[in-house]
């Protein structure tokens, strides 16, 4: 859905590498928009697969997540209709109102693997985002001493992903990217003393990024509404593109 404060871009990388690749499908030359096949259920699995098997401590708190539009055109995820075509009958893997790919891990569907289907037109491609998230004990803030402990174990997923010395030579992860609900503030508390890092006056949710290192050790972050999302800012963007493909 990162740490010793380099490289988390190369632990999503490392883990996407083989869904990414097989995503680069011929397209097939068929006119309008009908239910095709852009990939199989065991490619996409396999990436959720490898973030599971990191060692439970290093992921404690954290989840990949994987965020899709449609494009050209940028429209919602749940435009494609994108789902798995099992031997039960379809299984969605969108939800109105998000860009999240809802994937079901079981092992039924691995040993099945069955298509992923969505409703594209020729020209068009569903763009996957992967993101780190976390999820804080309270939803309505956190310390900068747990902000630097979830940097820290991304730190430790790219080690054990790609070893100590690519992660060295990586570039840094340190900033959390916190999704603020409507008409909601971000503060922080430094030395007893509180000011507004972000005032969020938009009737829909806003996002704004930080970075630990910044603030005091002691430091608190407190919004006036739940986050609506924690993630962390990767400092290159992975991503891997689903099309039409042959049977």
């Amino acid at each position: 859905m990162m740490f010793f404060s380099r490289s988390a871009w190369f632990l999503t990388a490392a883990l996407v590498l083989a869904p990414a690749c097989a995503a680069q499908a011929d397209t097939i030359d068929v006119v309008g928009a009908r239910s095709v096949l852009v990939q199989h259920y065991q490619k996409v699995a396999k990436l959720y697969r490898r973030f599971n098997a990191l060692p439970a401590e290093d992921r404690a708190g954290l989840s990949l997540h994987v965020v899709g539009r449609e494009q050209p055109d940028d429209k919602p995820l749940h435009s494609t209709g994108l789902h798995l075509q099992t031997q039960n009958g379809a299984i969605p893997l969108t939800h109105a109102g998000s860009d999240d790919m809802v994937f079901p891990l079981s092992d039924a569907l691995w040993q099945e693997n069955p298509p992923l289907m969505a409703t594209l037109q020729p020209d068009h491609y569903i763009r996957f985002i992967f993101q780190i998230a976390i999820t804080p004990p309270q939803q309505d803030g956190f310390t900068n001493a747990q902000a630097t402990h979830w940097l820290k174990q991304m730190d430790n997923c790219v080690e054990d992903v790609v070893g100590f010395v690519f992660a060295f030579l990586m570039p840094d992860a340190h900033k959390l990217t916190l999704t603020l609900a409507p008409h909601s503030q971000l503060l922080v508390t430094e030395a007893g003393q509180n000011r507004t890092l972000f005032d969020n006056t938009a009737g829909t949710a806003a996002d704004y990024t930080i970075r630990p290192q910044d603030y005091a050790a002691d430091a608190t972050f407190h919004s006036t509404q739940p986050l609506e999302r924690v993630v962390i800012k990767l400092p290159v963007q992975i991503h891997a593109d689903m099309k039409r493909k042959a049977a």
